[in-house]
């Protein structure tokens, strides 16, 4: 799922912990997961997964980070590549034993970079050959090292361990309850006294262990929470926050969960209300227009979309939403306005956004214009991956477009690219 405040929000709490670790915060993709279940790894390289059932269950900032720096860790690490060199070395019957002992054991690795701990020698009722316990031994130093990573990014960014420990042992009763069940999270980040006394340890020699969290994360984390509460459980939202409690979080959680359940108009009261207090929160304005849009107001949802790209001129995401009211507003200048949108969202982020070029390739086909659609449609297939359709559309665009134009340019870009890619035996 995508979400410009969540996206940004733990965007801004992690920045300094990749800049210590010496990445490029612009690099680093941010997946939000809809999965109620604990979950975070990374995987595909610079990209941390999250669920949404582990930022819910978080209490706090300081335990996001804490989890969030161990994935840190894998990255700057570079654990994926060598994690697949190792597997590489081992056979195909060594990798599936590896897998099945994996799902079969008690208890599995820690660590994040979507590579969980095989099964020890003597689960599955096999004995692991040398190479692969190796690779045993070679995935459980990976975990360790992503955990002393975290310790030092903390370290040198001025943070506490705390929340790591807190939520590790929040990690630790939901493994004493399982009986049965595992969450993912469970799977692959095994939980062992020796991790978390290793984290306590790292608290007793740090002069950061006290320091409490910024209050401007701590209001973003409970917005976080509320928004996920409301947008995904939208009956308990309700019930958990009581309209006597006059927040801005338990407000914008029971706004939220009043457009998902029906009540548009207390929803749009209470929305309102917030605007009146904080006319500059983009997210609020963003919000309000997605409750008019799907209940089919859609002109009405245009200004607010409007002032929240005003007010994030930076966020790719926000103006591809925006795009989309516009389109779908059947209006030529809106069109138009779309394009323009969708070609900055383009510049910040969103390339490699399907969406974004489904709808640039809509709005230009509602302006008749058949080079820029071509164009659009083969970006979407060179997405897809599929390389017969992306040549037609290239080729079709390159045959429309005004020759020596940047769209016409791009066109040729994209013939040679899809040319240069390796056949699909």
């Amino acid at each position: 799922m995508r979400d410009a405040e969540i996206e940004n929000d733990i965007r801004a709490m992690m920045t300094p912990i990749w800049k210590v670790a010496g990445l490029d915060p612009t690099a680093i993709q941010i997946m939000i997961v809809q999965d109620g279940t604990l979950n975070a790894f990374v995987a595909g390289g610079q990209r941390i997964f999250i669920n949404t059932g582990l930022l819910m269950r978080t209490e706090r900032p300081n335990q996001l980070i804490g989890v969030l720096a161990h994935e840190t860790g894998h990255i700057a690490g570079g654990h994926l590549a060598r994690a697949q060199e190792e597997m590489e070395k081992l056979s195909t019957l060594q990798i599936l034993e590896a897998l099945l002992g994996a799902g079969a054991m008690a208890g599995s690795a820690i660590g994040g970079g979507g590579v969980g701990r095989p099964a020890p020698a003597d689960a599955g009722g096999g004995i692991a050959p040398g190479s692969l316990l190796s690779y045993l031994k070679y995935t459980q130093t990976q975990e360790s090292s992503a955990d002393q990573a975290a310790m030092t990014f903390l370290e040198r960014t001025h943070q506490s361990c705390k929340g790591a420990i807190e939520f590790l042992k929040i990690l630790q009763r939901e493994e004493r309850m399982a009986i049965g069940r595992r969450d993912p999270y469970l799977s692959t980040h095994p939980l062992t006294p020796e991790r978390i006394e290793a984290f306590e340890q790292a608290a007793a020699r740090s002069p950061y262990t006290n320091t409490p969290d910024p209050p401007q994360y701590l209001e973003m984390h409970h917005r976080m929470v509320a928004k996920l509460m409301g947008f995904l459980a939208p009956t308990t939202a309700l019930q958990h926050f009581s309209e006597a409690d006059r927040s801005v979080p338990a407000r914008y959680a029971r706004a939220i969960a009043l457009y998902r359940t029906g009540a548009l108009g207390s929803a749009l009261l209470t929305i309102d209300g917030l605007l009146k207090e904080h006319p500059n929160d983009p997210y609020f304005h963003e919000v309000r227009g997605q409750m008019l849009f799907d209940n089919g107001r859609i002109n009405e949802a245009v200004p607010s979309y409007r002032r929240a790209v005003q007010l994030l001129p930076a966020t790719g995401i926000i103006k591809v939403d925006f795009a989309r009211i516009l389109i779908e507003s059947n209006n030529p200048d809106n069109a138009r306005e779309a394009i323009r949108n969708l070609e900055l969202a383009a510049t910040q982020g969103e390339s490699g956004n399907f969406e974004l070029w489904r709808l640039e390739a809509a709005a230009y086909s509602r302006l008749n214009n058949p080079g820029m659609t071509s164009l659009a449609r083969a970006e979407m297939a060179v997405l897809r991956g599929n390389r017969a359709e992306a040549q037609a559309h290239a080729a079709a665009a390159e045959h429309a477009l005004p020759r020596g134009t940047p769209a016409w340019q791009r066109a040729q870009d994209l013939k040679a690219y899809i040319d240069s890619r390796p056949r699909k035996r």
